[in-house]
């Protein structure tokens, strides 16, 4: 019997699931966690840039207009650090389907040759 095409995709695979899944377990690893202290200092010093930006002032806007300009950059902040996380999350996961993947692939085509040897 002939040898199995693609021998060598099993074994490209796996090490392309391997760098990805390293990759993203280390940016995973390095991802701050934030306190609700650090966002709404970071809320707070957004809020101040978006009222120099538009050349207003605090007294210049409503108690109601200023809690709803703070709260939409607290909903955008928070996003974004969720968006953030889900990425990294999303490039591990793919690393760890690409491994699994090429075991599989490379126990079905052991799995392959050890019958073909039998017959």
């Amino acid at each position: 019997m002939s040898k199995p095409r693609l021998a060598g995709f099993p074994a490209a695979l796996f090490l392309a699931g391997l760098g990805l899944s390293l990759y993203y377990a280390d940016a995973w690893w390095r991802l701050p966690e934030y306190s609700e202290k650090d966002i709404a200092a970071s809320v707070e010093l957004n809020l101040a840039m978006d009222l120099q930006s538009r050349n207003l002032t605090r007294s210049s806007l409503g108690s109601p207009e200023l809690q709803n300009l703070r709260s939409q950059l607290q909903v955008e902040l928070q996003a974004e650090i969720l968006q953030e996380q889900r990425t990294v999350q999303r490039g591990f996961a793919a690393g760890v389907a690409a491994l699994l993947l090429s075991l599989i692939q490379m126990l079905w085509l052991r799995r392959l040759a050890l019958s073909g040897e039998t017959q």
